[in-house]
């Protein structure tokens, strides 16, 4: 048996989305820091109910939005302010679906989506 190499792991924590807009980025899952710092942001334990989490996710979007989108899309790179780097977009740059799309597929890759979160639930007696 051989060690994974690290591009091995990498790419295996990161995948291709393609966007209502057509175009396709690459994004990564939410890595144990960018967890803490979304926890920080959001002000709740890491082991805060899911409800409680959900409801500070949606009274700090925009504090959210600034940790989650730069650090989990991967290409194009994304950069929370305008940037004369013709391959950087900034947030202002996204419209309102793809931005959207991306958000949602990212916290389902890292396993917050909606839909995962029911299919924890599931598993709970």
């Amino acid at each position: 048996m051989e060690t994974t190499s690290a591009s091995e792991y990498r790419a295996g924590q990161r995948r291709m989305v393609t966007l209502p807009s057509g175009y396709v980025f690459e994004i990564r899952k939410m890595s144990p820091l960018t967890f803490s710092e979304l926890f920080n942001v959001i002000g709740v334990e890491a082991n805060a109910s899911e409800e409680v989490a959900a409801e500070r996710v949606r009274e700090n979007l925009v504090e959210v939005i600034k940790v989650v989108i730069p650090k989990c899309v991967v290409k194009p790179k994304i950069a929370l302010e305008a940037s004369d780097d013709e391959d950087v977009l900034s947030l202002e740059d996204l419209d309102m679906d793809d931005f959207t799309v991306l958000f949602e597929e990212i916290s389902a890759f890292s396993g917050i989506g909606e839909k995962e979160t029911d299919d924890r639930e599931s598993f709970r007696i």
